[in-house]
């Protein structure tokens, strides 16, 4: 009190970020990443808006990934990482089981069909390469390539062992549309579970590893339909 007048001393409280160790910042700002890129793209998601969602200062993200690609390519580089592995895991239990094609083909399917539907649910991960592939976000191509290459060319030579009588680029096309209906039939399992009314479910790994692998085991030992070099495809014959 002075001269009668009360003097109130008001106490402003500043925010202080939590202390947090650096792969603990790291960690919020992955996840954090990855449940946004699923659920609106990569375009539309700015470093901010990650930083927010992570509770993090949006400058660690420039600091730890150096920008948001660089967030993407970490994120993308996690999951391919522990995919690989399985596979070639299961490839290599099918070397010494004989490699047959069938275990081959198992070896590449169940790991992909598990990552998409972890618990027989859609995961993040699966719904953000969906996104990105809707987005043709450009750096989806570069890591499809840095993550996926080498391992593409293991299982690769390990069919063309098992197939020796095709070309080269029959196993390839094979190979191509095995990927399409891998990720068709784990992503999209809601037409065929409603149509049988829930008797077959893409959700269930094992259920559909035990039907897809001999159907692509079929596909792959048909007949090569490639026409041969220097021969040109037969004419109708002519009208009379």
């Amino acid at each position: 009190m002075i001269s009668g007048v009360r003097t109130i001393t008001r106490r402003t409280s500043v925010w202080t970020p939590p202390v947090r160790s650096s792969s603990e910042t790291r960690e919020r700002l992955l996840a954090a990443a990855e449940r946004l890129f699923a659920e609106r793209g990569f375009a539309p998601v700015s470093v901010r808006m990650i930083a927010a969602e992570a509770d993090v200062n949006w400058s660690l993200l420039g600091y730890y990934f150096r920008g948001k690609d660089g967030l993407l390519a970490e994120v993308y580089r996690r999951h391919c990482e522990s995919l690989n592995s399985e596979r070639l895991r299961l490839l290599a239990a099918a070397r010494r089981g004989g490699r047959r094609l069938e275990s081959v083909i198992e070896a590449f399917v169940r790991p992909a069909l598990a990552e998409i539907r972890g618990r027989g649910e859609e995961t993040t991960f699966s719904r953000l390469r969906a996104m990105l592939a809707a987005e043709d976000a450009p750096l989806l191509t570069q890591l499809v390539a840095e993550n996926f290459d080498q391992s593409s060319r293991t299982f690769l030579a390990a069919l063309r062992e098992c197939l020796p009588s095709l070309s080269a680029d029959e196993i390839l096309w094979r190979f191509h549309f095995m990927l399409g209906t891998i990720y068709y039939s784990a992503s999209s399992p809601q037409r065929i579970k409603a149509f049988s009314r829930g008797r077959c479910d893409p959700g269930d790994v094992d259920a559909t590893v035990r039907h897809l692998v001999p159907f692509l085991a079929a596909a792959f030992r048909s007949a090569a339909i490639t026409t041969p070099a220097g021969r040109r495809p037969a004419r109708a014959a002519r009208r009379r």
